[in-house]
């Protein structure tokens, strides 16, 4: 039986605190010696990325490896909404929900806040990202 192996992509964006502005791509300063075109026009010189994770002023989210139905990129703290159903008596209900994709420790997973019954990858499969808590936090209300 031959074995595949499929590498997931590799992403970074951050959020940065003080000037309330999300960094896309920050993956690209990985190798330590690059200079951020869109960072460099707004904060001056970043070294790398290392800059980011050393830095209390940046939240770091990775790319789950998954995009939602229209093809967009899902992220840590990407606030997602999503058709979530539980059963009753009276058989099923199925009820929109919203969520926040959040990395799980115990289960070494993505996973998504307030489902009903669905799992997180049954809810990521067929969502929608509609923002993210830092940006968008008063969708979670």
């Amino acid at each position: 039986m031959e074995r595949r192996t499929v590498m997931r992509e590799i992403k970074f964006r951050a959020w940065d605190k003080e000037e309330k502005f999300m960094l896309q791509d920050i993956h690209s300063m990985y190798d330590g010696s690059c200079n951020h075109k869109e960072t460099e026009e707004r904060y001056g010189w970043i070294s790398c990325f290392d800059s980011f994770i050393d830095n209390d002023n940046y939240v770091v989210m990775q790319y789950t490896g998954l995009k939602n139905r229209n093809g967009t990129e899902i992220y840590e703290g990407d606030i997602i909404g999503f058709d979530d159903c539980t059963s009753t008596e009276s058989g099923y209900w199925e009820q929109q929900c919203t969520g926040v994709v959040e990395w799980c420790d115990e289960t070494a997973s993505f996973e998504v806040s307030n489902r009903l019954s669905a799992e997180s990858y049954e809810v990521l499969d067929e969502c929608l990202v509609i923002g993210n808590i830092y940006e968008n936090p008063e969708l979670l209300k």
